[in-house]
């Protein structure tokens, strides 16, 4: 039986490192909740977004530092942070951030495991996956998936997230 990939749960701003995959690329969405996220896997079309992000090459701490760095402390030139900052003056308390692992979406893509998210796999590929490739893959993928659930929430609610500014 194989392993559906999802979201993880919800976990508070201050939290966010304790996040599974930290250090590994992905997908990631960022949301307020005055009252708090249901519990479970997140929704990446739940209206209370904020921000859909991708962190290639593993670089998600540096890209939530600079989101913060911009939004909390009117430092750095990260335009979600500054957008962020604009619309909500700062305030981080019901601020939360969950993640797709980017090493999920390839076994999703491979087949070895499931992403309902994911609409492509590797069966149309014409050539042999090799290693190599498997890295240009991974990196395609987060981007792919961040793009596509941009456009996947814009027709659900009429608009981009509101800090997914271009």
């Amino acid at each position: 039986m194989s392993l559906e990939i999802c979201f993880s749960p919800w976990v508070e701003w201050a939290n966010r490192n304790s996040l599974p995959d930290k250090r590994m690329p992905v997908v990631y969405l960022i949301a307020r909740f005055e009252q708090g996220p249901s519990p479970g896997s997140a929704d990446p079309l739940e209206k209370n977004i904020v921000y859909i992000g991708q962190s290639s090459a593993g670089r998600f701490q540096g890209r939530c530092r600079a989101f913060e760095n911009a939004a909390f402390r009117n430092k750095g030139k990260n335009r979600a942070g500054k957008r962020y900052r604009q619309l909500f003056d700062g305030n981080s308390s019901p601020l939360y951030v969950s993640v797709l692992s980017g090493k999920g979406l390839v076994k999703a893509f491979l087949g070895l495991e499931v992403c309902p998210l994911l609409d492509i796999n590797g069966s149309s590929a014409k050539v042999d996956i090799t290693d190599k490739l498997l890295g240009e893959i991974d990196d395609l993928l987060i981007k792919y998936m961040e793009r596509r659930l941009i456009l996947l929430y814009s027709l659900a609610h009429g608009y981009r997230p509101v800090c997914n500014v271009d």
